[in-house]
């Protein structure tokens, strides 16, 4: 792991607080704590720079963690994992429905959580790293885009036809969020227009399919690159 990796930590019970600054060397980690979901959609909100992960215990004071995800009007871009002394398989399987990426039980061991976060925030910072060389191939100028239009565009890269089904883009983009049926449409509208000066397309083909396509200009333009490349490779 590069840099030191920001944690927010969403626990009501103060005694666990000194626990978790236990488990995380400060040299490495920087822990923000929230002891209620307002507080921490207040400042999930309001940053400029989201933590790598997030940890939430599921029962909080202000009510279960899912619930107020899912009633609440933030979309939860950030990874995040849960812990909680509930052992039972609904509470597993609801908690990765959810969009959980781990579920950890109390009381947690030191060496097991910290290992888990090691391996989360690789992986987190592989997939980041991916995606960003992903973006940079495409040579488009992303001050054009929004941020939600920059996430649809980088969700094609987890398909290797490029090819998604507009319930795996939603559950990606908006994970909990319940949004409009139309919502999606607006925004691939939208972006098929903006994407259009940079010679890309997202094409509809059917059965709620959409496909990121490069435009006929651009096609042809790398067939004439490639052309030109070959012809000076034989002179």
């Amino acid at each position: 792991m590069q840099g030191k990796k920001n944690l927010w930590i969403i626990e009501d019970m103060q005694d666990l607080h000194p626990v978790y600054k236990h488990i995380f060397n400060e040299d490495l980690y920087h822990i923000e704590f929230f002891q209620s979901f307002d507080d921490f959609k207040h400042h999930y909100m309001n940053t400029d720079k989201a933590p790598e992960l997030i940890i939430a215990d599921i029962l909080l004071e202000d009510g279960h963690f899912f619930k107020l995800l899912n009633e609440s009007d933030i979309t939860l871009n950030t990874p995040y994992l849960v812990i909680s002394s509930s052992n039972d398989l609904d509470s597993f399987r609801n908690a990765f429905e959810a969009g959980a990426i781990d579920y950890l039980l109390k009381p947690f061991n030191k060496n097991e959580i910290l290992a888990k976060i090691e391996r989360h925030l690789i992986k987190i910072e592989e997939r980041n790293n991916e995606s960003s060389k992903s973006l940079e191939a495409l040579n488009l100028d992303l001050t054009q885009f929004t941020n939600k239009e920059v996430r649809i565009i980088e969700s094609f890269n987890i398909s290797e036809d490029k090819t998604l089904h507009r319930n795996e883009i939603i559950k990606l983009i908006w994970k909990n969020i319940a949004i409009h049926p139309n919502t999606l449409d607006v925004h691939i509208y939208n972006l098929r227009k903006k994407l259009k000066m940079f010679d890309y397309g997202i094409k509809s083909i059917g059965n709620g399919l959409f496909k990121f396509i490069l435009l006929k200009d651009k096609v042809a333009q790398s067939l004439t690159q490639e052309e030109t490349t070959g012809e000076k490779a034989n002179i």
